[in-house]
């Protein structure tokens, strides 16, 4: 049995759970999408770590043997602090998988579009750099994306907004599993490259397969709004988690 924990800042993440079913469907996943504290991307590390923890703490609770980090903001700024904390469970965050994704390319100019919290973490440059300093990296926050994502409400107009200095930019690495929600909106205002970091995440597990197939889907905040996102992804819908 594999039993394999997915959690994000809110909706985000279905997209890396969604992509797992389809290569892996013979787990158990447990998705919990931190809703209550949405968005991450304004929060301190200090915040992000209560919050993480709470959430690894109840995988634990559930016998999780793999913990996903669908969330570049946590992967971003206090990973290392959870693998340490938590070093007795496989914890797997997304931005070095998306940057192996990225070099791939052999693209040598990037835009980096991502939470506020993680551009200002550099992590995604600095280690873009390490591979290949003469990459040229663009760094675009976008705090105004996820909220509107998670509300379902003005996304083409922001995603407008953000792209329209960017025209002719060569590649783009969408830096949260919100993103890929709005990948048609984006691909109508760039004809760059597009690295997701939910699909990244998922090529670099090579074989996860347990002997039982089961989902279940949780949030910490507003049922109702979640399930309108949840139930089009996933077609079916997530139950209150009160952590």
């Amino acid at each position: 049995m594999s039993r394999i924990g997915i959690f994000d800042s809110g909706v985000g993440g279905l997209t890396v759970l969604k992509e797992m079913k389809n290569r892996f469907p013979n787990n158990e996943y447990i998705y919990v999408g931190d809703n209550k504290n949405c968005p991450y991307g304004n929060k301190t590390k200090e915040e992000l770590y209560t919050y993480a923890t709470r959430i690894i703490n109840y995988f634990i609770l559930r016998k999780v043997e793999t913990i996903i980090v669908a969330c570049n903001t946590i992967s971003s700024t206090i990973l290392d602090d959870l693998k340490e904390e938590y070093n007795s469970v496989n914890i797997i965050g997304v931005i070095d998988a998306t940057i192996k994704e990225f070099i791939k390319t052999g693209s040598k100019e990037v835009l980096v579009m991502a939470t506020t919290a993680a551009i200002e973490s550099g992590m995604y440059e600095r280690k873009i750099k390490e591979y290949d300093s003469s990459i040229k990296v663009i760094n675009l926050k976008a705090p105004l994306l996820v909220p509107a994502i998670e509300k379902n409400e003005g996304v083409e107009e922001i995603v407008k907004h953000y792209f329209k200095p960017y025209k002719n930019i060569d590649s783009i690495i969408l830096g949260c599993t919100h993103y890929p929600l709005c990948i048609d909106y984006i691909k109508k205002y760039t004809d760059a490259f597009i690295i997701s970091s939910s699909m990244a995440v998922v090529n670099t597990i090579k074989c996860i397969t347990g002997e039982k197939s089961s989902t279940e889907i949780y949030t910490t905040g507003d049922v109702y709004l979640f399930n309108k996102i949840c139930n089009f992804i996933m077609k079916c819908k997530g139950e209150y988690l009160n952590i």
